[in-house]
């Protein structure tokens, strides 16, 4: 009986009988020869019976059907030995009996890709053998199949190593795993990487398909298979999706025309399924088998690894992206805090400032007033890192305008207040302000919920705390707060130390706090000592230099967890017109004289309630 025979390698390797009148030649699964080959089309050729001959005719494919080595242009009666070059395939015509190698089954179904598989090609004008991996043909109950040879798989999955070693780039690399499956499963038609995203979508990030001729079609993806994969995270063999029960509820399986696939999941560090890499086939059922499974599943794995180390590359890319801005930013906010401290009459100032990450909530500021006062602010913005630091930044620019807007110095810091709190960002400031005054001996204070300075009595060599019993409470926690002025003298040698609780709440590796008792101790017994008396070092800038050693020396090698910022007042020499006075002794009289006048507004209010008769 007239029969085609196709070579592998010279070899032969298959028999397809022509015992019908009409047999047509295509990639269709309902073609009597099924040739699935780089540009075959669906229906490409036909071979019809004519008597006693055969004549092969071109079906109007779009890459032609080639007939010993010319090109097809109408029926070509087929005489013993020509050859039918269809793309890559080549099957030779046989008018006597069947040889001996035929497959038992008779099948006509043949499924494998020529130009990847080293078939015997023809060439118009001479033949030439094309090297590459080897497929065998396979004969079972649902006819018969091609599959590569263990070379073939091996060969691929070295390739497959090779591009995945020291990968970084998923971009680049995936897609060449993807040409490697089609080496170790000829019968697939198509692979694909679906990636989940973080709204939980799935998104395909890789196709491949095997007719280049369809990379302009719409890829159209079951999610039922992939959400099924991923949800077991086992991979999933089918010989036929569209009969596979497992599948029941899904029409679109159908209509996508899905028949052998194998879907593997892909998993991140943690093991959690992330995606899933699939390949499938449309030419019938039973393409792929049960030992493919593991084959794809440890592909699959290796891919997992690629995807990781790219995501956390990427990630370590973006991280330096943030930390180049986080620089930029901590240029900003340096910008944002005085670069020097200011010149005013009679008295010396130093500050310390650091953040404990790029950038702080910690903030002081110098404002310049009239009549030569200079106000000294130093806050505390709830946290730290970037929020905090954006919200120091507009706490910054509204103290200037209330300062510069409201010359009552409570009123000025309602109004601070008022605005911060309109706002409505769910953060609050501690917030001290320290006018200074260099035509009188007095500083005033005004607290908004932060620890008090410590003041320094030169005369009396003794230290006190001003303004925490009129101390109100921080920025923007509710609007119309009120607050009030505490005024206080200074004179030559007298210290104002205004500080965060990023020094007093200084953790060691113990997680033993510092405490404000150090502060304290520090501001009460530093002294200029005599061989200091001529040279720059100040009072001021001793007591700052031994808070931040000593805070730090105990923390240690631990890490610093809050922003610390430090301002120190020190009145260097009496102005003309100075009256003597004391700090403690000033707030002790103050406490007394309030204590004496609150005593006499009650019982004045008392005897406003009394009736005359009594009174």
């Amino acid at each position: 009986m007239a029969h085609l025979t196709s070579s592998i390698d010279g070899n032969p390797s298959g028999t397809f009988q022509l015992d019908r009148d009409d047999m047509q030649i295509g990639r269709h699964p309902d073609c009597d020869i099924v040739v699935d080959a780089g540009a075959v089309s669906r229906f490409h050729a036909k071979i019809r019976r004519q008597g006693t001959e055969f004549a092969v005719e071109d079906a109007g494919s779009r890459n032609g059907t080639f007939v010993n080595g010319k090109l097809l242009a109408r029926p070509h009666v087929l005489t013993e030995g020509d050859r039918i070059r269809i793309s890559d395939v080549v099957l030779v015509f046989h008018g006597d009996e069947t040889p001996g190698f035929a497959s038992a089954s008779g099948s006509g179904e043949m499924s494998f890709d020529g130009s990847s598989f080293g078939i015997l090609m023809v060439d118009e004008t001479s033949t030439k053998q094309i090297t590459g991996p080897k497929v065998e043909f396979r004969s079972g109950d649902d006819g018969l199949k091609m599959t590569a040879t263990a070379e073939a798989k091996l060969a691929a999955l070295i390739a497959i190593n090779s591009n995945l070693t020291g990968a970084i780039s998923v971009d680049e690399v995936l897609p060449k795993v993807l040409s490697s499956l089609f080496q170790i499963f000829p019968s697939a038609d198509r692979g694909f990487v679906v990636m989940e995203t973080a709204e939980g979508a799935l998104v395909p990030r890789w196709v491949q398909m095997r007719n280049k001729s369809d990379d302009t079609e719409t890829v159209r993806i079951s999610r039922t298979i992939i959400r099924q994969t991923m949800e077991t995270g086992h991979t999933i063999l089918s010989l036929d999706a569209m009969d596979d029960s497992r599948f029941d509820s899904s029409e679109s399986i159908a209509d996508f025309s899905i028949r052998s696939m194998m879907c593997a999941p892909l998993h991140d560090e943690d093991g959690k399924a992330i995606g899933a890499l699939q390949i499938d086939s449309t030419q019938g059922r039973g393409q792929f088998r049960d030992e493919d499974i593991d084959l794809l599943t440890g592909i699959a794995a290796q891919a997992s690894v690629v995807i990781n180390n790219a995501r956390m590359h990427e990630q370590a890319l973006r991280q330096q992206e943030v930390e180049q801005d986080l620089k930029l930013a901590t240029e900003v906010q340096h910008a944002f805090l005085p670069a020097h401290a200011p010149t005013v009459p009679t008295y010396h100032l130093e500050s310390f400032y650091q953040a404990a990450n790029h950038i702080g909530g910690d903030y002081f500021d110098y404002v310049d007033l009239p009549d030569g006062r200079v106000a000294v602010v130093v806050a505390d913005v709830v946290g730290h890192g970037v929020a905090a630091a954006m919200y120091m930044a507009k706490l910054s620019a509204e103290t200037r305008f209330c300062l510069a807007s409201e010359p009552d110095l409570a009123r000025a810091v309602e109004r601070l207040n008022d605005r911060m709190s309109a706002l409505e960002v769910q953060r609050f400031v501690t917030y001290l302000l320290v006018v200074i005054d260099p035509n009188s001996n007095e500083l005033k204070i005004v607290n908004a919920g932060h620890m008090p300075p410590i003041l320094r009595d030169h005369a009396t060599q003794e230290i006190c705390e001003p303004g925490e019993e009129d101390s109100g409470l921080p920025i923007a926690i509710d609007e119309g707060m009120e607050y009030a002025v505490t005024t206080v003298p200074m004179h030559a040698g007298d210290l104002a130390v205004m500080y965060t609780d990023g020094f007093s709440e200084a953790l060691n590796l113990k997680e033993e706090e510092w405490g404000t008792d150090p502060i304290r101790n520090i501001v009460l017994k530093t002294q200029v000592k005599p061989n200091e008396q001529n040279s720059d070092a100040s009072l001021a800038k001793l007591v700052k230099d031994e808070i931040v050693r000593q805070a730090f020396e105990h923390m240690g090698t631990a890490v610093q967890f809050d922003d610390m910022c430090l301002v120190i007042i020190e009145r260097t020499e009496n102005a003309d017109g100075d009256v003597s006075g004391s700090i403690c002794e000033s707030l002790q009289s103050s406490s007394q004289g309030e204590r004496e006048q609150s005593e006499t507004i009650n019982e004045l209010d008392i005897n406003d309630t009394l009736p005359a008769d009594v009174t």
